[in-house]
């Protein structure tokens, strides 16, 4: 099948290094006719599509992630042009650890969210904002040791933000007693948000759905 429209091809990022969570410009041709149209964005191999805003076909903004390589390409998919490539890289660097009492010439974001697997809240930059509850349905912690469940999911996470997310590890820790039906209607608001034509955050939603779609077929799976 024929693609409408060339794949897009990243030619700027600014800053070209940084910690993770670092807020970038991304410039470059053919990135997307639209938000709904930006289906994919990688720094260093990691996903950074939750934090994107798209702002023109030549201009992407987003944070950087916590990408396992130290320095890799930024790429960018579109329903319109495919996968795209980049002629250039990004550099991930280690953040330095701060004491309270240590000068510094960055500036932290006092932004916080509700981190929902340690119950601690953590500073994190806005366009990273997480919800807390993404299915919009009542959480019921489940009782399985933390332990157990990183053994059983050897190199996953719950955290649906993560490159290594795991769909089954989320549902038992945040749903286990929730029924199948909830589930399906949880699924079915997410859609409905992401079809209105509203500002801001219609790629934010988008770019989640395919996680819970995946919930959903696990949950198939178990019955």
């Amino acid at each position: 099948m024929s693609r409408s429209r060339q794949p897009p091809l990243v030619t700027g990022i600014s800053p070209n290094e940084g910690i993770p969570w670092t807020k970038v410009t991304i410039r470059g041709e053919n990135l997307g006719t639209g938000p709904t149209d930006l289906i994919g964005l990688t720094i260093c191999g990691h996903n950074c599509l939750l934090t994107a805003e798209w702002m023109s076909a030549s201009k992407i903004v987003c944070r950087v992630g916590q990408a396992k390589n130290d320095k890799g390409d930024i790429i960018v998919t579109t329903k319109s042009g495919g996968k795209g490539t980049s002629t250039v890289s990004f550099k991930l660097l280690k953040p330095e650890k701060i004491g309270i009492l240590d000068q510094s010439a960055v500036w932290v974001d006092e932004m916080n969210y509700y981190d929902m697997r340690t119950d601690r809240n953590k500073g994190i930059p806005p366009l990273s904002l997480r919800p807390a509850n993404p299915l919009g349905i009542e959480i019921e912690k489940s009782k399985f040791p933390q332990k157990d469940l990183e053994m059983l999911f050897h190199g996953m996470s719950a955290d649906f933000t993560s490159e290594n997310f795991s769909a089954s590890w989320y549902l038992i820790e945040n749903h286990s007693n929730t029924s199948f039906e909830q589930l399906k209607m949880a699924v079915t608001n997410l859609k409905r948000q992401a079809n209105k034509k509203s500002e801001g955050s219609l790629a934010y939603v988008k770019g989640g759905l395919s996680t819970f779609f995946e919930a959903q077929d696990a949950l198939s799976g178990s019955l």
